[in-house]
């Protein structure tokens, strides 16, 4: 509202406001279906804070449909300007629409820029009497403010504003608005490219123009300027300076027939809006909007209720064994589950999609999924019941989980919670609070308890049913359409047993032993500390980095690299650049190997042993964009377990007495699948001779025999064939390698010389990311790239890396997985005992009573081949021992 409380005319600059909404937030805010949204939702939620703080006024949202002639006037007027980014034109259509469901009016006027109409409209209006809110990032229209005329600029955060009156730009520029112009005559704006005088900046402008009172005095009496350079700029520039102020001027003559006093105030499109902002998932805005207007339905305001309810569900509390037979009937039927109330009661909730919601209260998770054997269900993250189940491959049959559907359909979200999932997809549910009652006789729960808490936490899990079921046809279509229905029945789905399974079987670990290794470790470790001590001269606290930088750098007088925040970097990579500097670097190296992995690991791993005296780690489906499993409690992935200090800790991972573990691990599984990919025979020949495929390469790359190639030789080749590939730099590889960037370049050149195919793949890999958005694994995974779309360069490469990355790791991860399906399903048509308890890296662990370890090997051999038939052939290490270290 307008100071005095009046009516006020509200006016925006819709191109400023989309411009500064765009690059304040950032670029890979996007919906779940990818969509990039950053512009959009800054841009409505500006729109929100003008009703909340405003209350709804005539408003009109101003476009740029030219440039007034200034173009005409100055060839270089806005030259520098770059093209509209991709990314924000993607979203300009959107906004004139979100601007008409608000209820306010859309204006372009050909050939003028929005500037031009605001000052036209608003002078107008402020002649008629009424109050005028110019809302603008443009600090030009400063220039029309005036008693009625008020500006409210947007700043570098979109809703982020300052009011401005004539006091206040005074306050600020020190002028009145009316010398604005004037102003940029003089100091110029590189925003526009007006050029203005040069070195003559917002200070110099404003005591210029407080002295001499216009532009045009301050030229006619330029000979009482101080400073020679200064007179000397402003007559050279003078011509400059008269035509910057005629294009800071705003042309406020605008052909438009618009009588401002005949606006009413919007009558918002409720349904319109909340279709708008469900759309583009703006939950944060709708929520605060409907703050201020109240709820928002497909109509006027008193239709609000029943669209915000969503569909309204009512709900049958019944007793377990009647829940099993209406699951029966079901196909399929969502289910939600959740603690009733105690740490082993549980409340379950059960819809078709039709009908009531049938709630039942269960002892335990085997009462449960007995109770719904033979069913098929949809549920939201099944996996965590499963585990708590005595035989998680037993029960209904798994046919959606909604969770998984959603980071399927988009790997990148940040959250999978039911509640968002639902709202985003536009789905709301309302549970009746007048429920059916139970038959006579049936255990009825409203009978037994009837108290507020009880029912309230039956509405919540029938509420949760009822949007499983909802958003689980909804991900069906969205499946189907993204080409991902196949991946999702036949890998993901066929896996969330499998992973309980895994999970509450666990691994046995041995206790003793990881006490042993530390032990040993410490003694090391203190055996480096004197080694060190004894080079630096004094005693010091290796651990820190401004200690350490002090003995390396002041003492010793080794080479500084890098400046970080507290004083020169010790980092690890600094190390490795100065370690042949001096004797002691290398022992740091060492020390600090050691002690992360003492402290890290193997003192912390016997928490997390459980009372069977085995680690239970939660395997995580959902938490990376490739498809890998992670782990978390602990997280496993983590473990140095395939180096050599990492032996100590596979040694303790033990089986139990009369079983052994199996370990069967790929071989170079992203070497193959590259060679695969690519169609690189070189790579393929390598595999097919059975040469090791590092040393072949350091033969065709650094020229050496690869029949003599050193271990040191190896390791930079397996760099190459690794790094490479994912786009390390000349400057990466020369990093890593310790070598001149030069010759790394020349790696990289002879790399790509000899394997043409390669880099074939990776541009064109590279050209369909930027085409299409994302990119696809052989079974159909897909990843979002943004980061191709950024106007920065370096987060371009980054998506460059991410998508050459994508389709070799991602594809990797779906090997991986349809092997865990094929060893479990061929585990269970065997009736074998062996289980599966561990998945790491490329390696898969099972347990196995001792009679079964020769079929088991055979058997997993045989599947995990088979998960992909590719040229080269996958291979498989397979190993058997009492421990990790002898299985492997």
């Amino acid at each position: 509202m307008a100071a005095n409380g009046t009516r006020e005319l509200v006016l925006i600059d819709g191109n400023s406001l989309a411009y500064r909404a765009f690059f304040a937030l950032p670029e890979d805010l996007a919906t779940s279906r990818g969509e990039p949204t950053n512009a959009i939702f800054g841009f409505a939620s500006m729109l929100v804070k003008l009703v909340q703080e405003h209350g709804l006024q005539p408003t009109l949202v101003v476009w740029d449909a030219g440039t007034s002639g200034r173009a005409e006037l100055y060839d270089d007027y806005k030259a520098q300007r770059e093209e509209t980014p991709d990314l924000l034109q993607q979203q300009l259509p959107a906004l004139p629409e979100i601007v008409e469901a608000f209820g306010f009016r859309n204006l372009r006027v050909d050939g003028y820029e929005a500037d031009d109409v605001i000052a036209t409209i608003a002078r107008r209006a402020a002649s008629a009497g009424l109050d005028v809110l110019v809302v603008t990032g443009d600090r030009d229209l400063f220039q029309i403010v005036d008693d009625r005329i008020r500006v409210l600029a947007t700043a570098r955060g979109i809703t982020d504003t300052k009011l401005y009156d004539r006091d206040a730009v005074v306050a600020r520029y020190g002028i009145p608005p009316e010398l604005v112009p004037d102003f940029v005559g003089l100091k110029g704006d590189t925003s526009d490219n007006i050029p203005g005088v040069p070195g003559i900046g917002e200070k110099t402008a404003a005591e210029l123009l407080q002295r001499f009172g216009s532009l045009e005095e301050v030229l006619a009496r330029v000979d009482e300027v101080s400073g020679t350079k200064r007179r000397e700029k402003l007559r050279a520039h003078a011509e400059d300076a008269r035509v910057s102020k005629q294009l800071a001027t705003v042309v406020d003559t605008v052909p438009v027939e618009l009588d401002p006093a005949a606006l009413a105030p919007p009558d918002p499109d409720r349904g319109r809006l909340r279709e708008a902002f469900m759309r583009f998932e703006l939950r944060e805005p709708l929520r605060r909007l409907e703050e201020a207007l109240g709820p928002l339905g497909e109509g006027a305001a008193g239709d609000a209720a029943q669209d915000e309810a969503g569909i309204a569900v009512a709900t049958e509390a019944v007793p377990l064994p009647e829940l099993r037979e209406r699951a029966g009937a079901m196909d399929p039927v969502a289910v939600a589950v959740a603690d009733h109330g105690s740490d082993s009661e549980l409340a379950v909730a059960a819809w078709t999609g039709n009908g009531p919601v049938a709630v039942a209260t269960a002892e335990s998770a085997d009462a449960l999924l007995f109770a719904l054997d033979g069913a098929s269900v949809a549920a939201h993250d099944w996996k965590p019941l499963l585990r708590r189940a005595s035989d998680p491959q037993l029960g209904p049959r798994l046919v959606h989980d909604t969770r998984i559907a959603a980071w399927l359909l988009d790997s990148l979200r940040r959250r999978y919670e039911l509640e968002e999932l639902a709202q985003a997809a536009g789905i709301a549910v309302r549970v009746d609070e007048a429920p059916r009652t139970a038959k006579p006789g049936k255990d009825n729960e409203e009978d037994r308890g009837g108290d507020e808490e009880r029912r309230a936490r039956r509405n919540a899990v029938a509420r949760a049913a009822a949007l499983t079921a909802l958003l689980a046809e909804h991900q069906r279509a969205e499946l189907e359409r993204a080409g991902l229905a196949q991946l999702f029945a036949d890998v993901e789905l066929p896996l969330v047993p499998i992973i309980a399974a895994m999970e509450r079987a666990g691994i046995k670990l041995d206790v003793a032993e990881l006490e042993r290794v530390s032990e040993g470790l410490a003694e090391r470790i203190a055996e480096l500390e004197r080694e060190i001590w004894d080079l630096a001269g004094e005693r010091f606290t290796i651990g820190s980095p401004q200690q350490l930088a002090r003995i390396l750098f002041e003492k010793l007088g080794l080479s500084r690299k890098r400046r970080g925040k507290t004083g020169f970097s010790t980092d690890a990579r600094v190390l490795q650049q100065i370690r042949d500097e001096h004797p002691i670097v290398p022992l740091i190296e060492s020390w600090r190997e050691l002690t992360k992995l003492k402290s890290t690991y193997i003192d912390t791993l016997p928490s997390y042993v459980g009372p069977d005296g085995r680690l239970h780690t939660t395997f995580n489906q959902t938490g990376t964009a490739t498809g890998r499993l992670s782990s978390t409690n602990p997280n496993l992935q983590n473990i140095p377990i395939k180096s050599e200090l990492g032996k100590g800790i596979r040694a303790a991972f033990v089986a139990e007495p009369g079983w052994v573990l199996v370990s069967a691990d790929y071989s170079q599984v992203e070497l193959r699948l590259l060679a695969h990919i690519a169609g690189e025979e070189r790579l393929k020949e390598f595999f097919r001779a059975g040469v090791d495929v590092h040393s072949a390469t350091a033969a065709e790359i650094l020229g050496t025999d690869p029949d003599k190639a050193d271990a040191a030789t190896r390791s930079k080749a397996k760099m190459v064939n690794y790094g490479i590939v994912y786009g390390l730099s000349a400057f990466g590889l020369a990093d890593r390698l310790n070598i001149p960037r030069e010759e790394a370049q020349e790696f990289i050149d002879r790399y790509f010389e000899r394997f043409p195919a390669i880099r074939a793949f990776i541009d064109r890999t590279i050209d369909q990311a930027r085409r299409e958005g994302q990119v696809r694994t052989l079974f159909g995974r897909v990843r979002r790239i943004p980061e191709l779309a950024s106007r920065q360069w370096q987060t371009q490469q980054l998506g460059e890396r991410l998508a050459v990355n994508m389709v070799i790791q991602g594809t990797a991860a779906d090997v991986m997985k349809v092997a865990m399906v094929r060893c479990d399903r061929a585990l269970r048509e065997e009736r074998l005992r062996a289980r599966l308890v561990l998945q790491i890296h490329d390696e898969l662990l099972f347990e196995a009573p001792e009679a079964e370890a020769e079929a088991l090997a055979a058997i997993v051999r045989r599947e995990m081949v088979a998960a992909l038939p590719i040229e080269p052939p996958l291979a498989v290490e397979v190993g058997v021992g009492r421990n990790w270290l002898e299985a492997k």
